[in-house]
């Protein structure tokens, strides 16, 4: 990880998350430096096949070609495999309501604290 010169906070370009699925399954999520998800990998039965997937994914990632691809490859691509599990987005989208919760308190309490 490096530190931030000027603010000294710590930056990453981003990780991957194994992450077990609520049907028993297992996807990789890749997740950039602000925890916001850019990717997430088709379901794998076992760790140890999610664990090669990772293998997979670096692979792509680092020698993989960007080729541009229409609108009816992407919906075939989703037919294929959804992209998001509805149970994850259940969980994202509570956690992501908690972090909006969190982030107006503060900036209320900010409000209510200038002057002072």
């Amino acid at each position: 990880m490096l530190v931030g010169i000027e603010d000294g906070e710590v930056a990453m370009a981003g990780h991957l998350e194994l992450v077990e699925t609520p049907d028993g399954e297992f996807r990789i999520l890749m997740v950039d430096g602000d925890d916001v998800l850019m990717g997430l990998s088709k379901q794998f039965s076992t760790m140890d096949e999610a664990v090669e997937g990772v293998a997979a994914i670096r692979e792509v990632a680092g020698t993989g070609l960007l080729r541009p691809a229409s609108a009816e490859r992407y919906a075939v691509l989703m037919l294929e495999e959804p992209v998001i599990d509805s149970a994850l987005a259940a969980q994202g989208m509570q956690a992501q309501e908690l972090a909006q919760k969190q982030a107006q308190a503060q900036a209320q309490a900010k409000v209510v604290n200038c002057g002072r």
